[in-house]
């Protein structure tokens, strides 16, 4: 028989809610899940502004940027160090811009130079979300600021407006671009350039491979921006590689496939987005 005072704690712990002993109607409460830190999509090198994926909050890249183009009697290497930066200022609009300084050298060809390069500056808008497709349209624009005479700038404004998809699939993602630049007339380099609307298509594959890395794949083709000029059409391979948590590493190597883009080019950078 129970004693009166262990009785009296019983009923006392029971008041206070205090579990002596289980039930069948107690059921342990599961802690929240806990939630992972949010990320940004894995972003192109050659169409970077042109993609359908947009960032978290910012993106602050510098860049190294190598190109060079075979001349009859010589190579032009242009070298470049580029700051790439990217916000979301509103929900699924991203604003950004890139500009650069770098160096020109011709082996005697043409002349050297060094000096500031054109600006990219550019607005798009994401719609279509909550599945596994993405749609963006947008607007870049393409600012006179590059020394013409040293051949990193043409003098010359060009607006373009576009279109852009991403895909995710199983095990990839897949997307592509279409647009169109109105070109400006202007010169480089003592020659001058008589603008052109070009045609924009580009389409790439995006394999993330391992926790944070992913391969990137891009085809990118632009038409005659100058009237006499050739095409521009490019296939590159790059990688980007999540080192901390929110910063990427990230490298890339192009070859041209028409005597309008650069023969080889190599891209590496380091990108803080946050």
């Amino acid at each position: 028989m129970t004693s009166k005072p262990i009785r009296l704690l019983l009923a006392a712990l029971v008041l206070l809610g205090v579990p002596c002993l289980p039930t069948a109607a107690q059921t342990p409460t599961a802690a929240p899940p806990a939630t992972a830190p949010s990320e940004d999509p894995a972003r192109l090198f050659q169409a970077f502004a042109e993609d359908a994926a947009i960032v978290k909050g910012q993106w602050w890249e510098g860049q190294f940027d190598f190109s060079s183009r075979d001349l009859p009697g010589g190579s032009l290497d242009v070298t470049s160090a580029n700051l790439v930066a990217a916000f979301q200022p509103f929900r699924d609009l991203e604003v950004g811009g890139r500009v650069g300084f770098g160096t020109t050298s011709a082996d005697g060809v043409l002349p050297d130079g060094s000096g500031a390069t054109d600006a990219d500056v550019w607005g798009k808008w994401r719609f279509g979300g909550g599945g596994p497709a993405d749609f963006a349209v947008g607007v870049l624009a393409t600012v006179p600021t590059g020394d013409d005479q040293a051949g990193l700038g043409f003098d010359s404004f060009a607006i373009e407006a576009f279109g852009a998809m991403r895909y995710e699939l199983r095990a990839l993602t897949v997307g592509g671009h279409l647009g169109f630049r109105m070109n400006g007339d202007g010169q480089v380099q003592g020659f001058t350039l008589d603008g052109k609307t070009s045609a924009v298509l580009g389409g790439t594959v995006i394999y993330p491979f391992a926790k944070g890395a992913s391969l990137i794949g891009e085809l990118n083709l632009e038409t005659e921006r100058w009237e006499g000029a050739d095409s521009d059409i490019r296939a590159l391979g790059g990688i980007e590689w999540r080192v901390t948590r929110r910063g990427l590493v990230r490298g890339a190597v192009s070859v041209g496939l028409s005597d309008g883009a650069p023969d080889r080019r190599f891209l590496a950078g380091y990108a803080y987005a946050f």
